[in-house]
């Protein structure tokens, strides 16, 4: 019998709609995996097993009265677990702290909803959406559903280990230096971060919301597209808000190559050092955009280095986070790590001249890189200068190096599987479009993930 698991939520959509399939069993099939994955991989930080059939169960109704509200219809997903779902708490991955449930939905939560996707529940996160491991104390550590004791990434770690490891067919991260990205390319899944403005962060526990994102990770590009369209719109309660362009459509085309498209690489990160597997990863990716028929261009941003980069980016960050959990740092100290708790008094801390010197930073820089992307269609990368590491061993602190420019200049970004390293862990490639270009960035995604043909299935001895 089928695992309904493996389908994409394009091919399960369709199969929902031809009646192939109900809605319930999908499901089933999605909670039967969390029932006898999670105790291994330990994405979910709760989940909800009656509200989700009692969704399906609604979904098929609609099929079966010819009313499906669209492609995400009955489609099993959950939210990582900074992000509101009202009647629930919201853990904010920082454990009980006597709050009260969320009194409403976060709006990308709700737009979910009304395009009657089921929730199964929520996903495990790094402590305050504020580190890269996931290795969180209150909740226990999520595992890279490709190797145990290793890390997923973060800080979206739940929901990368869970679309990998098929307990979900789609979840929602938030990426403010790369934590959708990273978990996508140490899980080996797609992780989608859009032009800024165009999701609403309304309801998400803000990081610092001149960077923050909320995005899907999904096991294809198509997936992804569908759900981003689902998700995108203008909220005037949000001051980040923006309007699409008119026409915009993120769905990608199916292009027959790559001919005509300038794909540019940057020199910036190609003088900054990379475990050799990454490095050959890379440079083999973009041998195979140049076989599709990409032109290849070599850019470098002048006045330009990762490291300092990223440093002032935290800054910003550590500010903002400060100032988002002031009353349980004041309230509940023992909910933060050491670590955290660290960063967050630094942020209290830092001078105002300090804070908009950085903010400044982070904007020319954005600037730069805007201007950059301007001079071709998308810019290819790497997404980390590592694959993933053990819990156990040295955790590096460069992992946003590559990622952060996106944040930076509000521009849709995205990492995909690119191949398995001989050491049996996941290669990734970032790929950075134009503003509000998603359809351009989607469509070259979509020709390198048919180029690949690579389907990753991580070693659960599951089937």
């Amino acid at each position: 019998m089928l695992d309904l698991s493996v389908l994409t939520v394009a091919e399960a959509s369709a199969a929902l709609t031809a009646g192939r399939i109900s809605a319930t069993q999908l499901t089933d099939a999605y909670l039967f995996r969390i029932e006898h994955l999670d105790s291994r991989i330990n994405s979910y930080t709760l989940v909800l097993p009656e509200r989700a059939r009692v969704e399906a169960a609604a979904a098929d109704a609609r099929r079966a009265a010819g009313a499906r509200l669209g492609p995400l219809d009955g489609i099993p997903y959950a939210v990582k677990d900074n992000i509101d779902i009202a009647g629930l708490p919201t853990s904010d991955g920082l454990g009980p702290r006597g709050r009260p449930p969320a009194a409403a939905d976060a709006v990308a939560a709700a737009r979910l909803a009304a395009s009657g996707a089921v929730l199964l529940g929520k996903l495990n996160l790094h402590e305050g959406a504020l580190g890269a491991t996931t290795q969180n104390r209150h909740f226990g550590p999520t595992h890279n559903p490709w190797r145990h004791g290793f890390t997923p990434g973060g800080s979206s770690g739940g929901s990368g280990a869970a679309v990998v490891a098929r307990m979900c067919a789609f979840a929602l991260g938030t990426d403010t230096m790369g934590s959708i990205r990273l978990p996508a390319a140490y899980c080996g899944c797609v992780g989608l971060k859009q032009s800024y403005g165009l999701v609403s962060n309304r309801g998400a526990t803000p990081a610092c919301d001149g960077l923050d994102h909320i995005g899907p990770l999904a096991r294809r590009v198509g997936d992804a597209a569908h759900v981003l369209r689902a998700l995108a719109g203008y909220d005037a309660e949000w001051l980040g808000s923006r309007d699409a362009p008119a026409g915009w459509n993120p769905l990608p085309a199916e292009l027959p190559d790559l001919s005509g498209i300038r794909i540019g690489v940057l020199d910036n990160f190609a003088r900054y050092p990379s475990e050799p597997a990454v490095a050959q990863g890379f440079a083999e990716a973009v041998a195979l955009l140049r076989r599709l028929g990409g032109r290849i261009e070599r850019l470098d941003i002048a006045s330009y280095e990762p490291l300092p980069a990223r440093r002032a980016g935290l800054l910003w960050v550590e500010a903002a986070a400060a100032a988002t959990h002031e009353v349980d740092l004041a309230t509940h100290p023992g909910a933060f790590p050491p670590a955290i708790r660290a960063m967050l008094d630094y942020g209290r801390a830092l001078s105002a001249a300090r804070l908009a010197k950085a903010v400044a930073e982070v904007r020319r820089l954005g600037a730069a890189f805007r201007r950059t992307v301007g001079l071709v269609d998308v810019i290819a990368a790497p997404a980390a200068p590592q694959l993933p590491f053990a819990f156990a061993g040295p955790q590096p602190a460069d992992q946003a190096e590559f990622l952060a420019l996106a944040n930076f200049s509000g521009l849709p970004a995205i990492t995909l599987p690119s191949g398995i390293s001989g050491d049996g862990l996941p290669l990734s490639l970032q790929l950075v479009g134009q503003r509000f270009g998603e359809a351009r960035l989607l469509s070259v995604a979509a020709a390198f993930e048919r180029a690949v043909a690579l389907a990753p299935r991580p070693p659960l001895n599951d089937s």
